[in-house]
């Protein structure tokens, strides 16, 4: 039997979507972990930043050396650029609809049964952006908008907890953008009758609404503690050259009112530096923003233009070596933003799943090591914090 391999670069939606293609292929191929072992070389490439281009195109230039010439199969994000892949890799097979790699019907139903080599299991709800930030490509390449229906969501996440999956990530391009409100998504999945609980990826600021907060905090059981909410920047000039929907002032009121709701919250967060014109001036308001705001964590990126965004055409560019310097203590501001989080909740008692064989998640995203006993665990336990915690 030819055997298979699948290298997913990206998102949590890429990361889904490789389980659909694991799936149907697994029907007729097999699996291999080595992808100098396989016939089949399925590349599922993300887009988003530049690096993350490299990275793919690093890989394919890997496995064009291998001598036993696999079939290699490139997928995702990168191929809907304005770039001829065709020309530069012509022993390669291009498909910019994935859905072709893992429709099963006309419907193109999009279920999983499992999510290989994860202990979590993401759930794909939605799909498709039109914000049209000015520094994002997601709305060019992801801009056929889907909505998985509500009794298809329901029926996953019942397979996928029946079979040893005892925390689903609701995941998607823009979740806050399903047909059905969030809120009223999330009512539904918390009525199934099985042992399991639901984390909710990141979602947009104007989605968080207060039916949304109340969900979450009468149901401790079944829902995350955790949101993930983008800042992108702690500047108000940065904020509207971006097309953010925000200032930092509604922003500040508005996590200041969840926070009083959820006060153990792990509020994350993705931060933006770099962007073109972010003069020092700029980059030190964001900064102190940051400061101010109770962030568990924070997801740094150096800004890097992409095709087709307005940002791209933007003067005053940042030097490179100006954006390594203020990655650099970004990721220090990281560090004792997590290390804040965690000394408050030294000795609490959270409720966790486990990821690993030696460690566990709790509902509010702090990695705990675990002990021989609780290594016997299984589905949702409690677990103390203890000072080797980390986030």
């Amino acid at each position: 039997m030819e055997k298979y391999f699948i290298r997913t670069f990206g998102c949590k939606v890429n990361q889904y979507e490789s389980q659909l293609i694991f799936e149907k292929y697994k029907k007729n191929f097999e699996y291999t972990y080595k992808f100098s072992n396989a016939n089949i070389i399925i590349i599922n490439s993300c887009t988003v930043t530049a690096k993350a281009d490299q990275k793919c195109l690093n890989f394919l230039k890997n496995i064009l050396k291998l001598p036993n010439k696999p079939k290699i199969i490139l997928t995702g994000c990168i191929v809907k650029k304005n770039i001829d892949f065709k020309k530069l890799f012509p022993m390669i097979e291009i498909i910019k609809d994935k859905t072709k790699l893992f429709s099963i019907n006309k419907q193109n139903i999009q279920n999983i049964s499992h999510f290989h080599k994860h202990s979590r299991a993401f759930v794909k709800i939605q799909d498709g952006c039109n914000d049209y930030c000015t520094y994002c490509v997601i709305p060019y390449v992801r801009n056929v908008f889907y909505s998985k229906p509500v009794n298809e969501i329901i029926l996953e996440i019942i397979n996928l907890v029946k079979n040893g999956y005892f925390e689903i990530v609701l995941t998607g391009i823009n979740i806050g953008k399903h047909d059905n409100n969030i809120s009223y998504l999330i009512k539904k999945i918390i009525k199934i009758p099985l042992n399991f609980r639901i984390r909710i990826s990141s979602i947009e600021l104007n989605k968080v609404d207060n039916e949304l907060i109340e969900l979450i905090k009468e149901n401790p059981n079944k829902i995350c503690n955790h949101l993930h909410i983008p800042l992108q920047s702690g500047c108000d000039e940065i904020l509207e050259k971006m097309n953010r929907k925000y200032s930092t002032q509604k922003f500040k009121k508005r996590i200041n009112e969840i926070m009083q709701f959820l006060p153990d919250l792990a509020l994350t967060t993705d931060i933006i530096t770099g962007f073109p014109g972010e003069t020092k001036k700029h980059y030190e308001k964001s900064y102190d923003f940051i400061l101010q705001i109770p962030f568990a964590k924070l997801q740094i990126f150096s800004y890097s233009d992409r095709d087709y965004t307005k940002a791209s055409k933007f003067e005053n560019k940042i030097s490179i070596n100006e954006i390594k310097i203020r990655v650099k203590n970004l990721l220090k501001l990281n560090n004792i933003k997590k290390n804040e989080f965690i000394k408050k909740h030294i000795g609490t008692i959270r409720k966790a799943v486990k990821i690993r064989t030696d460690t566990a998640l709790t509902d509010n995203y702090i990695r705990i090591k675990i002990n021989n006993l609780s290594k016997k665990q299984h589905g949702i336990f409690t677990i103390k914090v203890t000072k080797t915690a980390k986030i």
